[in-house]
């Protein structure tokens, strides 16, 4: 009588046959990856210094905000102006004017009575101050922002910013934002050359 064969055959193992990458298949692999690695890079450039960009720009929005805030909150004069004093690219500086001297010279935690507030330092060398179609909070040749004490943006020797508006755009060569702030103490960033970012509109 015979008997039946197994369903199942173990299936035999030859210890040479090759396993793994062969050296061809690896630098195939390789080059595939360096390839993709190149074609990547720029966009990814490009998306880092946009990024950085926005969040330049937001900064300074997020300056003036906590200056008008903390200007209603005092009830005094806070001012946002150029850590160099004529520069919006060497950053900011951000104090509640207590001794009414616009200046800093006498900041609280020096033994003065000023407030600093949170500021920022020099921007990166990739972001710029445009100026060539913003008025870069220019008043009678003095760089600053002021918010008085009922958080309206006004200027040091009273009045108002001529159009009822001042705006600062940073750019990275290729692309530009734009901050808007209005006499009422509004503010916001947008893409210049678009209807939300005309000065009148807020």
């Amino acid at each position: 009588m015979k008997t039946a064969a197994p369903m199942f055959r173990r299936q035999r193992t030859d210890a040479s046959q090759p396993r793994g990458f062969t050296l061809i298949e690896l630098m195939v692999t390789l080059a595939l990856v360096a390839i993709m690695m190149v074609l990547a890079a720029p966009s990814f450039i490009t998306f880092q210094r946009n990024s950085q960009l926005t969040s330049t720009a937001n900064s300074f929005l997020a300056s003036l905000s906590a200056a008008r805030a903390e200007a209603m909150k005092r009830q005094l004069r806070t001012f946002v102006i150029p850590a160099d004093g004529s520069n919006w690219s060497s950053g900011w500086t951000v104090f509640v004017d207590v001794n009414s001297n616009v200046s800093t010279t006498a900041l609280s935690y020096e033994g003065g009575t000023d407030i600093l507030l949170p500021s920022v330092d020099a921007l990166p060398s990739s972001i710029t101050i445009d100026t060539t179609s913003a008025t870069s909070f220019v008043h009678s040749g003095v760089k600053y922002v002021m918010f008085n004490g009922t958080g309206f943006m006004s200027l040091i020797g009273g009045g108002f910013p001529s159009g009822g508006a001042d705006s600062l755009d940073f750019s990275n060569g290729s692309e530009t934002r734009r901050v808007l702030a209005s006499v009422a103490g509004r503010v916001r960033v947008c893409k210049p050359n678009t209807t939300e970012c005309t000065v009148g509109v807020f």
